[in-house]
Order: C-alpha cells, then sequence, then structure tokens
C-alpha cells in the first residue's frame, strides 16, 4: 500500500507542474523545456521517443491543457541539473533526489516518492567451482591454455626422443612410442608447473637442455595463466561478500555520474568507477569490470525484473533514504503552484491509470 501511495504520488507530482507550467508558458509564449534523463521506469529512450510513467503523465497533461510542451533529453541528472541552472530548460523532472547540496542550488516541491539506494550483483555466487571452470576456458584464457598444451606436447616428443636410445638401465622413459610419448608430455607438464615429482628425470645432457628450455619458456606463461585463475576466484570471492553497504569499501562500485549515490560510495571508502549512464554500470558488472553497482532502488529492480533476469540480484536492504521531488530554478513561482496543485490531484483516475500500468496494482 506504502509503494502504491508513493507511485501515486509521483505521477501527481508531474501532473501537478503542468498545472503550473501551462500558465507560465502561455504567458511566455514559448514552448516549455521539461528536462529528463534515462531513469527506468519513469524515463526510458528508445528508438520511438521516450518512454515511462513520467512521459505518460506528462503527455496526459499536454493533451487535457492544450499546452505545447518539448523534451530536453540529457545525458544524467548532473547534466540535467546544469541545464536547469542555466536556464536552458524550465522544469527537471524524473528521480531527482533532495539533497542539502542541491537545495543551495535549486527549488524542490514537496516530496513525492520515499525511497533509497540498493546494491546490484552479479548471480552466481553459489557455484564458485562452475563459475571458475567457466572462467578457465573464456575467450581471453583459450590462447594462453593451448599455448601451455603446445608446449608440453612438443617437449614432451622431444625429451622422448632424446632419452629413448639411452643404454642406460635406469632410464624412466619407455623405449616405444607409446607410453614413452605420453611420459614424455608428463614429465613436461610437472617440470613447467614446478612440481617435479622426481619419477621421470632425463639422463642424457640433450634431456636437460630440454628441460632447461621446457623450465624458462613455460615457467613465465605457466605463472601468468595461474595469476589469471587466482585473479578470478577473487572476484568471485569479493562479490560473494558483498550482503549490504558495510561490505563496500575496498571494492569496485559502479554509478551515475552526478547522481546522490556516487557521492555516498565515495565517502564509504569504495573504489568508484563513474557512468554516464546507468546502462554503462550494468554492462561493468556484467563482464566482470565491477563488482557491484549502486544505484537507487527503483532503477535497479525494474532493471533486474525486465533485463537482468537470471543474471543478477539485489542484495541487502534499502540504505541512505532519499526522497525524489521536481526540481525547478531558485525563485521561480512555480514551486508553491505545484505544491497547491498536488494536493487538488489527488486520488485522480488518470493518475491511477498510469500507475497500474508501469507499477501493477
Amino acid at each position: 500500500m506504502q509503494y502504491a501511495r508513493t507511485c501515486t504520488l509521483v505521477i501527481l507530482g508531474l501532473l501537478a507542474i503542468g498545472c503550473c507550467a501551462a500558465a507560465h508558458a502561455a504567458e511566455a509564449g514559448e514552448k516549455l523545456r521539461v528536462g529528463i534523463s534515462p531513469f527506468a521506469p519513469f524515463v526510458m529512450f528508445t528508438d520511438k521517443g521516450p518512454e515511462g510513467a513520467a512521459i505518460d503523465a506528462w503527455h496526459l497533461l499536454a493533451r487535457k491543457l492544450g499546452v505545447e510542451s518539448e523534451f530536453v533529453e540529457c545525458k544524467n541528472i548532473a547534466e540535467k541539473l546544469e541545464k536547469l541552472q542555466a536556464g536552458a530548460i524550465d522544469v527537471a523532472i524524473g528521480g531527482i533526489s533532495i539533497t542539502e547540496e542541491r537545495e543551495k542550488h535549486f527549488d524542490f516541491t514537496n516530496s513525492q516518492f520515499h525511497t533509497g539506494l540498493d546494491i546490484l550483483v552479479r548471480k552466481g555466487r553459489d557455484r564458485p567451482f562452475l563459475n571458475l571452470v567457466s572462467s578457465l576456458f573464456s575467450q581471453e584464457k583459450i590462447p594462453i591454455l593451448l599455448g601451455l598444451l603446445i608446449l608440453v606436447f612438443l617437449a614432451g616428443h622431444v625429451v622422448w626422443l632424446a632419452e629413448r636410445s639411452t643404454d642406460r638401465q635406469e632410464t624412466t622413459f619407455s623405449r616405444t612410442y607409446f607410453p614413452g610419448v605420453f611420459e614424455g608430455m608428463y614429465w613436461a607438464l610437472v617440470t613447467a608447473s614446478t612440481i617435479g615429482y622426481g619419477d621421470k628425470v632425463p639422463h642424457r645432457w640433450t634431456g636437460r637442455i630440454v628441460a632447461a628450455l621446457v623450465i624458462i619458456i613455460s615457467l613465465p606463461l605457466f605463472g601468468f595463466f595461474i595469476a589469471q585463475l587466482s585473479s578470478d576466484l577473487t572476484m568471485q570471492q569479493l562479490r560473494s561478500s558483498i550482503h549490504g553497504p558495510e561490505d563496500l569499501p575496498g571494492k569496485r562500485v559502479a554509478v551515475v555520474h552526478g547522481s546522490t549515490s556516487a557521492e555516498y560510495v565515495r565517502q564509504f571508502g569504495a573504489f568508484v568507477s563513474a557512468y554516464d549512464r546507468v546502462d554503462g554500470c550494468y554492462d561493468a558488472l556484467l563482464t566482470g569490470t565491477v563488482h557491484a553497482v549502486v544505484s537507487d532502488a527503483p532503477n535497479l529492480l525494474y532493471y533486474v525484473k525486465n533485463q537482468g533476469k537470471g543474471r543478477v540480484a539485489v542484495v541487502g536492504k534499502l540504505f541512505a533514504p532519499q526522497d525524489y521531488a521536481i526540481a525547478v530554478r531558485q525563485g521561480s513561482p512555480l514551486r508553491k503552484q505545484i505544491n497547491l496543485a498536488l494536493v487538488t490531484l489527488a486520488e485522480t483516475s488518470e493518475a491511477k491509470g498510469i500507475r497500474a500500468k508501469w507499477f501493477g496494482n
């Protein structure tokens, strides 16, 4: 019920701004400039144009009042607020959090939506072995793995050819190709990995030279390969250790540039990777570039339900509570008019219809 009421207030806030903006635009004789930036499910940029709960609410308002308006697309909330302050847009809508710093530069309406931040991580944390095997055969590691196998294959043949004709009784390699060559490859493998059990040892100088070359060539290659696997295992452990904001310090976290989540994560001691759009954050998480994404809960939940289902999950509880409101320039008369309109538009059928479309019942 609380979620439904807050969603209704969001729609009402967007409808209310239209009532005030209509008079403002009519007096100026110009289109009302409405700043928007990606914030699902309120604002989403598609091939057909902007869509979402906020967009539907604005179109409904324009039809009812006969007001001409235009959307001004922005990359993120930071650019949207910059344009509002510079006068390039008249009002900014769509998931704008009220903060003490922003209050110094803008006027906000009464709160329409109470929410907070949340954390998004990759799924599969309960299958570390399968994830490690999958990482072993990733596109980046296949060339290294093939190089090791080729080295073992060639070294096994060379050492067998060098040792097979020895007359010494203590020779450790069979004189026939099978299983002699497999014994040679086994020796090359344990030598490359520096294990060296000692059950297979070359006795001729040619065999020992081959052993030295195998060690010199294989050690850096084998070491690099093991380091890559260790890095992947560490990434999995780090992902599995994130259960809430207290686990963020020391982790690589993706945020949207200029958002409240960016400010919070920096203060918490995490390594911040800022992206212009939240889609960049999701891509970074799926490719393993970052350990988690921190953003507004409604946006993360919408992504999990519609795009990231089965691949990502939201963990922990809401933290860093915040309120959304409509932003206008300081001193704008729109603020008082919007707050009055919020009361008159409460529980309208139009607002309920938009809420049902985007948030259900």
